[in-house]
């Protein structure tokens, strides 16, 4: 009997120690799982306070593709969560910008199951402001079926309205906000098609104002830009609407007057054009008075394309100046007698090239975050033996329509690398070494070619030279182009796009050529302090290409306070005459020598 108690009491405490030994698991295993949902809540609620203060937002769908859950975006704010798009497909919100096409093809992945990014539409935000949205999107499965999506959004409206600001660019002047020379060119176009249909004609007027730089050097830039304006408006006065106003950059504007049948029906124009310009200008308390020196060329008898024309009007517009200004001239055939001056040129040209007369003029590229030199631009000159120093813009115009650029542009590439090695092999710093390609060197050289003898003839690191393409070779053929650009980069050598925003400023080449930097066009930097538009502009091209990872180089940076404003918008690099002028590369050794690390 005692044996039975004691072993009845052995299984007891044996039982006992058991129980407590799971209850001691079990309140283990209580105290995890509280402290693993405290730490859920808590990252739950950091993640809600972060997606509350993210310019992005979160979203889910059902499986009926019905909006289930909207979150986040304080920035931005999304669609509202209270009622208006839960519960809703996306196709049944206010949602614009969006084409018939664009749709399809949305819906079409959706139906499909598939992921899906970069769906761009506007939409309207809780204060009722359109706004530029993007979301990203994929399908959700449990068990192999299918749930609904889920996915992010963000508000890009700053950078549809910077890239909306330069695609603006493409085709207008940012002063006057009328056609640029491309748009220009369309419009010839058009006009002409519409001559040939309508057996009638056309008048290309090209008109320069008579002393506008005096006014510009005596009244400063910004008086000068207000007339510029004020003859843009008096010009629109003057012509239909049907007719095209042009203005090709600092004083000249180009016309187009549709339906001209001959020299007289043209005057009535030019009367009125030359009556308002004479009119007193007001600026800042100034009165001042302007003419104009005008040039016309007539379709089909002058010429059959803007090429032809635009010289024939620029050569009877210089005429127009020769008689005294203030006056018109229309094209003739004695005007021709330019086009000896042109051969003459030429000849001078292929002679210079064989005796060695061309030069190379550098002027430094400066880091802005540090201050440093980095590289340099190659310029061409020509000493001339009777007229000293000839600039580029008289001469290259002449080698491109001879073809002559060509070999002159090789050149030009060979001296440039020669010295950039002279120079690293005589101690000083590797400098990037930055040469302009011409169109027509580009379109007619074998460039690639080029490019390869002169870095393997003078040991040159390719990463230290930059080619600097304007806007213009990269539009025409654009294949071939991306071809020759694409075997360029894999040489190892930078690209830069030359004065940027002059011409076509589209974002697609940007991408697509794989271009390392962008040369800001000095005609947007001269006004910077002064011209609010100048000012958003370089700040939008500046956010752009930081947008897209590409370097900014201003030209043209001749003051310090134009200095400031650009290091405050973020530039990266900058050249003008606050610097240096461009200098032979003896003068330039002697420039690096003395100089000192600073923004001098």
């Amino acid at each position: 009997m005692a044996d039975a108690r004691h072993e009845l009491e052995r299984r007891v405490e044996e039982r006992t120690q058991e129980l407590a030994t799971i209850n001691e698991q079990l309140q283990h295993e209580i105290a995890e799982r509280a402290a693993a949902e405290q730490h859920l809540r808590t990252e739950e609620a950091r993640f809600r306070d972060l997606s509350e203060m993210s310019s992005d937002w979160f979203w889910e769908m059902d499986a009926n593709l019905c909006f289930t859950e909207i979150s986040g975006g304080h920035l931005a704010s999304p669609p509202s969560k209270e009622g208006s798009a839960l519960g809703k497909q996306r196709w049944d919100l206010p949602i614009v910008g969006v084409t018939p096409e664009q749709w399809a093809e949305h819906r079409r992945a959706l139906d499909a199951r598939q992921p899906f990014k970069d769906f761009v539409y506007q939409l309207r935000n809780r204060d009722g402001e359109l706004r530029w949205c993007v979301i990203n999107g994929k399908p959700v499965f449990e068990d192999g079926i299918f749930k609904g999506y889920r996915g992010t959004g963000s508000d890009i409206t700053q950078r549809k309205q910077a890239e909306q600001r330069v695609e603006f660019l493409a085709y207008h002047d940012p002063l006057t906000g009328l056609p640029n020379r491309l748009l220009l060119e369309d419009r010839l176009q058009q006009a002409i098609t519409q001559a040939d249909r309508n057996r009638s004609g056309l008048a290309l007027v090209f008109l320069d104002l008579d002393n506008f730089k005096k006014i510009n050097d005596s009244l400063g830039h910004a008086t000068g830009d207000a007339l510029l304006k004020e003859v843009a408006t008096r010009l629109k006065h003057c012509v239909r609407d049907s007719d095209t106003i042009s203005r090709q950059g600092g004083d000249e504007f180009v016309l187009i007057l549709r339906e001209q049948h001959g020299t007289e029906s043209c005057l009535p124009v030019l009367a009125k054009i030359m009556e308002l310009l004479q009119e007193p200008f007001f600026s800042d308390g100034n009165e001042l008075s302007t003419s104009a020196s005008i040039g016309v060329a007539l379709y089909p008898q002058d010429g059959s394309d803007f090429d032809i024309l635009r010289k024939k009007a620029d050569m009877a517009m210089y005429r127009a100046k020769e008689a005294g200004r203030n006056t018109y001239r229309f094209f003739d055939e004695a005007m021709d007698e330019e086009a000896v001056e042109h051969l003459l040129m030429r000849s001078g040209l292929r002679r210079a090239l064989e005796r060695g007369e061309f030069v190379l003029h550098y002027q430094p590229q400066i880091e802005l975050g540090s201050g440093r030199v980095i590289g340099v631009e190659a310029l061409l000159r020509w000493e001339h033996p009777e007229f000293g120093l000839i600039h580029p813009a008289r001469f290259v115009p002449v080698a491109e329509d001879s073809g002559l650029i060509v070999p002159i542009g090789d050149w030009v590439i060979q001296e440039a690398c020669r010295q950039a090695q002279a120079w690293q092999n005589a101690g000083m710093p590797a400098l990037m070494m930055a040469v302009n390609l011409s169109a027509v060197q580009f379109q007619r050289g074998s460039i690639e070619d080029t490019v390869v003898q002169a870095l393997a003839g003078t040991g040159l690191d390719p990463s230290r030279l930059e080619l600097e393409l304007t806007e213009s070779i990269l539009i025409q053929d654009v294949e071939q182009v991306m071809t020759t650009v694409r075997r360029l980069k894999q040489l190892g050598v930078k690209l830069a796009i030359d004065d940027f925003g002059t011409g076509y400023s589209s974002l697609s080449y940007l991408k697509r050529f794989d271009i390392d930097k962008l040369k800001i066009d000095q005609s947007f930097i001269r006004d910077l302090a002064s011209d609010p538009d100048d000012a958003a502009i370089v700040r939008a091209i500046i956010q752009m290409a930081h947008s897209l990872d590409l370097l900014t180089i201003a030209e043209g940076v001749e003051t310090p306070d134009l200095l400031l404003q650009l290091q405050s918008f973020g530039c990266d690099e900058a050249q003008g005459y606050h610097f240096a002028r461009p200098m032979p590369a003896a003068e330039f050794e002697l420039y690096m020598g003395s100089r000192k690390t600073g923004l001098h």
